[in-house]
């Protein structure tokens, strides 16, 4: 009855209606993704763990958050990752993994736990802004720090 005072058709009206749920479902996703800092927090002692954000894991900060050192020679730029963790056969880190500040990844060290200490070098070139390292241990789950280069 309203499309024939309106001029408007059923097609219309749907078409228009689902649009607009479409993008009231998808705008709080696109401001989160937008939102790389509010994410971290939200994640952060639930899906990751960090020195601030130890979450189940409290008291396991020490051995497991990765520490982080940058060094920097014009546009070449080295970061090493080192976990104080030990490499038993039971209880491991498995690898580091480099991400950029919107959690991309970048590159990766896997450890073999019978060779390997859970230290970890990467190289990167003309790169600014935030990296993030995170360190996977097999039985507490992974753990996240971060620099500014």
């Amino acid at each position: 009855m309203a499309s024939k005072y309106l001029g408007i058709n059923r097609r219309t009206i749907i078409t228009g209606s689902s649009a607009a749920l479409f993008v009231s479902a998808v705008q709080p996703v696109a401001a989160l993704e937008n939102s790389t800092k509010e994410a971290l927090r939200l994640l952060a002692g639930k899906v990751f763990y960090s020195s601030d954000r130890p979450g189940r894991w409290k008291g396991k900060e020490n051995g497991h958050v990765p520490l982080i050192k940058i060094d920097k020679d014009k546009n070449s730029i080295l970061i090493r990752a080192a976990t104080n963790h030990p490499m038993q056969p039971n209880h491991n880190v498995i690898k580091h993994v480099l991400m950029d500040e919107n959690l991309n990844f970048i590159q990766e060290q896997i450890f073999d736990q019978q060779f390997d200490m859970p230290r970890s070098r990467f190289e990167l070139n003309g790169y600014k802004g935030r990296l993030y390292i995170g360190s996977l241990c097999n039985l507490h789950d992974n753990w996240i720090n971060w620099a500014d280069v």
